[in-house]
């Protein structure tokens, strides 16, 4: 059975006192109030069980030896907050007393040394990372209000500050001058929430410090950290690329302008901190398992990523923007990519020309399967999204380059399938057709989000580039196929519907698309403004006639539904269409329990007039009801 000394607050309660030290089992070999205790009395054989306040016990680790210090462990205390929260002890002093007895073997513990004094919890540096970050939190609905107190203050201008930072190892020196929002450090990875979150490893006696540095590329990245780290800390999450994670043996920063810290909750100023494992041997029960000795490993998570040389210059330089700008490097890939994309090549017409082809045939067929194979071969999404960028940096070759290509492809493609509508003896309006000669607003949308889907898979390497080819093919290829469709027939409303149709979709691609490159940081505003400008203008004149039409269609849609399945004098309606707004032309089907004659179709006419309280022209249609 362990024997133990326990060490005790002589400021508790005596009731308090008096009711604890009755129900334990074992009893200790002696109770020592604050005030008697001396650490000079007890070797590395004793155990010595605490009931005393954070600052109580901090003073005893203060006094630590290097070596043959008695091993800890705590109970829960009124003011032990940050060694609570840090060692994960028990709220209830029967379920800490009960783990105490339990364990035969208390292991050392890492404490982390900043500036020679002892970290609890954990160290952060700089004033908006410390927005982040409450060593002494513990019950997460207790102090909900407080999180999101602190959540609503990370909607502020943030800046980027150049820290100089210098890791030490056995092996190895490595020194680097980066841009960072702020640096979290802590002893080991059970200290801090956000620590359990993103780091497996506990590090409980590794002998390593360990260290996240925040170098976020812009303010909306910290507030959707934010609001998952104070409301969703969930251990073993990813950790995000603006977040870099190394342990080591020594780590020091600095910073020419200072910086604001707080060591485990107390603010200071400083311009250079050197951090490291502290020198004393210390065994403190902690309340959460004892990791299995395993082989000591330095980790490194995302510290190539840390932004050095030009981009640190151009993240210090000013407050971080709402949505992150994209790095040379990304937007040298993206330029040269789009730039091929924007040349008129032997391949892109040869897939123009098929696609038109299948697209053609598949509309006269009312093929829907067919005209959807045409989209995925279709190749304008190459184009589109380069005259996008072109409009958004003001890149005049890029929009010669694309408008050039658009051109040609569109040329082609009304050619082909005019060519097929000469030699096919087909002139049926089918539905395939008639969906794509009354565009409205819902197929702006569709541009739009074609658009949007376009941009981001092409700034993102791990999206397949043949999505944003589907989505943006769905709105341009079959309107360009019927466009050429009524040429061949003559039909100028056709033709002129259908073009109508490709205009406004590629003018809300090109917009939306433009949009998202902006908010992708792919370039500031005051260049952008321009481009965007004139896509607008475009895109708000072809959007007038789509009103309209949007308004015709809610139209027929109330006179359907007011009509269908209503009763008058002569039957039941059904089966109603509306063939004609201006005049009001209407088809209808009619069931009746009785004869219908010539005389009552004019009083059928009236009846369906008063309904609707306007003249109508009438297509009906008799259907009869046997019962």
């Amino acid at each position: 059975m362990k024997t133990y000394y326990l060490i005790f607050d002589s400021a508790l309660p005596d009731e308090e006192r008096a009711s604890f030290f009755e129900k334990l089992d074992p009893q200790p070999q002696k109770r020592i109030s604050w005030e008697a205790f001396d650490l000079e009395d007890f070797s590395s054989e004793d155990h010595l069980l605490l009931w005393l306040s954070d600052e109580q016990c901090r003073n005893i680790l203060v006094k630590l030896r290097q070596q043959e210090n008695p091993s800890l462990g705590l109970l829960p205390h009124p003011e032990l907050r940050l060694f609570a929260k840090a060692l994960g002890i028990a709220s209830s002093k029967e379920k800490a007393f009960k783990w105490f007895l339990e364990q035969e073997k208390i292991q050392t513990f890492d404490l982390l040394s900043v500036n020679g004094e002892i970290c609890i919890s954990s160290l952060v540096i700089g004033e908006s990372l410390s927005v982040l970050f409450d060593p002494t939190e513990s019950d997460f609905f207790r102090s909900f209000g407080k999180r999101f107190s602190r959540f609503l203050k990370l909607f502020r201008k943030v800046k980027l500050e150049t820290f100089r930072i210098k890791l030490k190892n056995k092996e190895e020196e490595k020194v680097l001058e980066v841009a960072a929002m702020g640096i979290l450090a802590a002893g080991h990875n059970e200290s801090s929430l956000i620590f359990k979150r993103l780091i497996e490893d506990s590090g409980l006696n590794d002998g390593l410090l360990h260290v996240l540095i925040l170098a976020p590329k812009s303010l909306f990245s910290i507030i959707q950290f934010g609001l998952q780290n104070l409301f969703f800390p969930i251990k073993g999450g990813r950790i995000p690329d603006f977040v870099s994670y190394v342990s080591t043996e020594y780590f020091e920063v600095s910073c020419k302008k200072g910086f604001t810290y707080a060591l485990d909750g107390e603010e200071g100023q400083a311009e250079k901190l050197e951090l490291k494992v502290s020198e004393q041997e210390v065994s403190i029960l902690a309340g959460f398992e004892q990791p299995k000795e395993a082989e000591v490993k330095r980790k490194e998570i995302n510290l190539s990523r840390l932004p050095t040389g030009k981009l640190r210059e151009a993240l210090t330089r000013g407050y971080l923007p709402w949505v992150r700008h994209a790095t040379t490097e990304e937007f040298k890939e993206l330029f040269t990519l789009l730039k091929k994309n924007s040349e008129t090549t032997s391949s892109f017409l040869v897939l123009m020309a098929l696609s038109t082809l299948i697209a053609t045939f598949g509309l006269f067929a009312n093929s829907s399967p067919v005209v959807i194979g045409a989209m995925i071969l279709a190749p304008l999404m190459g184009p589109i999204i380069s005259l996008a960028m072109g409009a958004l940096r003001q890149d005049g070759i890029l929009i010669k380059s694309s408008l050039i290509t658009l051109f040609w492809g569109i040329v082609l493609g009304l050619i082909f399938a005019v060519v097929i509508t000469w030699i096919t003896p087909l002139k049926t309006m089918n539905t395939e057709i008639l969906a794509r000669i009354r565009p409205n607003l819902l197929d702006l949308g569709i541009a739009v989000a074609s658009g949007v889907a376009g941009a981001y898979a092409h700034s993102k390497e791990e999206i397949a580039k043949t999505l944003a080819g589907v989505a943006i093919s769905v709105a341009l290829v079959p309107p360009l196929a019927v466009s050429g469709i009524g040429l061949g027939w003559g039909e100028w409303n056709v033709f002129w519907g259908a073009a109508l149709l490709l205009g406004t979709n590629l003018a809300g691609i090109v917009l939306a698309a433009a949009l998202t490159f902006l908010v992708l940081g792919f370039s500031p505003f005051q260049l952008a403004k321009k481009g965007l400008f004139i896509s607008l203008g475009l895109l708000i004149l072809v959007t007038a006639p789509l009103v309209l039409s949007f308004r015709e269609m809610v139209r027929e849609n109330q006179l359907i539904q007011r009509l269908s399945g209503s009763h008058i004098p002569h039957g039941t309606l059904r089966g109603v269409k509306i063939r004609n707004l201006s005049p009001l032309r209407i088809s209808v089907t009619i069931l009746s329990d009785k004869e219908l004659h010539t005389e009552d179709f004019s009083q059928i006419k009236s009846e369906i007039e008063e309904s609707l309280g306007q003249s109508i022209e009438l297509e009906l249609t008799l259907g009869v009801m046997v019962k």
